[in-house]
């Protein structure tokens, strides 16, 4: 075997090791929140010695952040996809409200712990500082700009509009997980984007 194959390999193998101890963290934290996440626990539910995880991460902290973003790639990359698309403004918010809610409602184990375990214990970043949260105000504030300039929208402050749109979604979002509601994602995605388009006031 030549070095470039070596070499080779030797990534696919370290990338494989590297999502096993993404997904026994995601598996520890689904089961039994932050306070159960130890780098002990996640090298025996990975399957490894416990000084492998310190290749890879260099504290428990790290690991954590590391394990959401894996978790939170697929939404991520559905919803750029969505924004970046050829659907009128409307139609890609209410697609950006569908997108979240139905991911939240199939991970609702996990995002239970992030959401409420996260706040109790006051661990990482607060979300409205955080990357993730500050382009998706970016990107939806892009998506509104582009309809005040077709005329579909009034003209408004686009940030301050997106990090509205945002939190809304969040708080039906947290609801959803308090009731204990499930499915029908489509209905709630609608109302959100029917708020925000036609307001709350009664039309004549």
């Amino acid at each position: 075997m030549d070095v470039d194959k070596k070499q080779e390999r030797k990534k696919v193998l370290e990338a494989l090791t590297r999502q096993g101890i993404l997904d026994a963290a995601v598996n520890l934290l689904t089961r039994e929140g932050i306070q159960g996440l130890t780098m002990d626990r996640v090298a025996a539910e990975a399957g490894i010695a416990k000084g492998t995880l310190y290749v890879y991460f260099e504290n428990k902290e790290q690991m954590l952040e590391a394990a959401i973003d894996a978790s939170f790639d697929p939404l991520v990359r559905e919803c750029s996809a969505l924004l970046d698309g050829d659907l009128a403004p409307d139609r890609k918010l209410e697609g950006f409200s569908l997108c979240h809610l139905r991911f939240f409602d199939e991970h609702r184990d996990l995002i239970r712990v992030l959401l409420f375990d996260r706040e109790r214990t006051h661990f990482g970043k607060s979300r409205y500082t955080d990357g993730r949260y500050r382009t998706s105000v970016k990107r939806v504030a892009d998506v509104l700009d582009d309809g005040v300039r077709q005329g579909l929208f009034s003209t408004l402050d686009s940030m301050k509009v997106a990090a509205m749109f945002i939190e809304a979604n969040m708080g039906m979002i947290m609801q959803r997980i308090h009731d204990g509601i499930s499915g029908d994602v489509e209905k709630d995605a609608r109302q959100i984007t029917e708020i925000f388009m036609k307001g709350l006031r009664k039309r004549k």
